[in-house]
């Protein structure tokens, strides 16, 4: 015996099962997509802190190589050095310092590394035109006691002819 309502019954039965497996269907793309969506995440996450470690530590090492050329620079002003020896340290160790930027950073970060290196650089040879004036100073004080003992000498050798005219 069939019945009456076969078709309608059909119809709702599919009906059912198709909205049964359409909600399977989000349920388990749902909880698939809740643990594939966090491990790529902490990927993402893992490559940030890698890039930022990698920052950090060539911002430590871009410091100190700061610091050793801030003292070599200083040690520019110390009477008897060799500033030609001094100068050329100085340069070889800002082009490695310039080498050692990283090139793939296409952000701000390469410009404003390679700035300072440009204001050392800059700051290098204000200081070598320093020592080098500081030198001409010295030569401008002997200059001026020169110039005041031929005064004096000028001063007694004016004496000297006045005296020698009135003897006449």
């Amino acid at each position: 015996m069939k019945a009456i309502n076969n078709k309608e019954r059909q119809k709702a039965y599919f009906k059912f099962l198709f909205l049964f497996l359409a909600t399977n269907i989000i349920i388990v793309c749902a909880i698939y997509y809740d643990f594939k969506i966090p491990k790529k995440e902490n990927e993402l996450f893992k490559s940030k802190i890698e890039l930022s470690k990698f920052e950090t530590d060539f911002q430590r090492r871009f410091f100190n190589n700061m610091k050793s050329i801030n003292v070599m620079l200083d040690s520019l002003d110390i009477p008897g050095q060799n500033l030609s020896y001094q100068n050329s340290l100085i340069s070889a160790k800002l082009v490695e310092l310039k080498k050692s930027i990283p090139t793939k950073d296409s952000t701000f970060k390469y410009d404003m590394y390679s700035n300072i290196i440009n204001l050392f650089v800059e700051l290098q040879t204000l200081k070598s035109e320093v020592v080098a004036m500081s030198d001409s100073k010295r030569a401008i004080e002997e200059y001026k006691a020169a110039l005041d003992r031929c005064r004096t000498d000028l001063k007694q050798t004016e004496r000297d002819l006045y005296i020698a005219r009135g003897a006449n």
